[in-house]
């Protein structure tokens, strides 16, 4: 005569394994659904290039550029600082005024003679999103180190970062350097609404033959 209790356990256990199944088959099945959701099936390894290349995508339609006219051309590849958007925020003329960063809900771009032009009058807190070592072998004139990787986990730093009424401009290593791009969302995130990316970063600074500071400080 068989155990009671014996069958109870065995049966039991068998009712263990198929739920644990079914919750398996679940899991993956709500993991394929959002993988393909989110887009990332056949793009780049993790998605997170493509991440990027959405929000470089957002900042070609809100550019702040220099100069009197914008081209009419309807695509931008938001890799490069080449900004043809007919949308985009225009700075005046020579000897005129600086181009406006608007207060807004996500980052603006902002090419390199616009970024000159806040450099050389000194109304924008630039930050420079790259490594320490970096920035100490060069940055832009007055632009402090705040690197991407330091306060990306530290939002009350960035809250409290004090612009002095100032617009923000951020920049990195140009290419498809993300730091920057990451660091002004975390900003826009923190409640600044006023912060522009430098897309071209400090080699398009350089290649531009633009002074350049080396060392710790600003």
């Amino acid at each position: 005569m068989s155990d009671p209790t014996f069958r109870a356990t065995t049966v039991e256990s068998a009712s263990a394994g198929l739920r644990g199944m079914a919750l398996l088959c679940l899991a993956g099945a709500a993991l394929g659904i959002g993988y393909n959701a989110l887009g990332l099936g056949g793009k780049d390894p993790w998605g997170l290039p493509w991440i990027g290349r959405d929000r470089l995508a957002q900042l070609a339609a809100s550019a702040v550029v220099s100069g009197s006219t914008a081209p009419e051309s309807a695509g931008v590849d938001p890799y490069t600082t080449d900004v043809s958007d007919p949308r985009a925020v225009l700075a005046g003329e020579a000897g005129g005024g600086l181009p406006e960063i608007a207060p807004r809900e996500e980052p603006q771009q902002i090419v390199v003679a616009a970024v000159q032009q806040y450099v050389d009058a000194g109304a924008a807190l630039l930050i420079d999103a790259r490594e320490p070592q970096e920035y100490e072998a060069g940055h832009i004139p007055g632009a402090i180190s705040l690197p991407y990787d330091q306060v990306a986990t530290d939002r009350q730093r960035l809250e409290q970062l004090d612009t002095g009424g100032r617009p923000i401009v951020v920049y990195c290593g140009g290419g498809t350097c993300e730091l920057s791009l990451s660091l002004a969302w975390d900003l826009v995130y923190a409640g600044q609404t006023r912060v522009a990316v430098y897309m071209g970063g400090y080699p398009d600074w350089v290649d531009a033959g633009l002074p350049v500071v080396t060392g710790a400080k600003p």
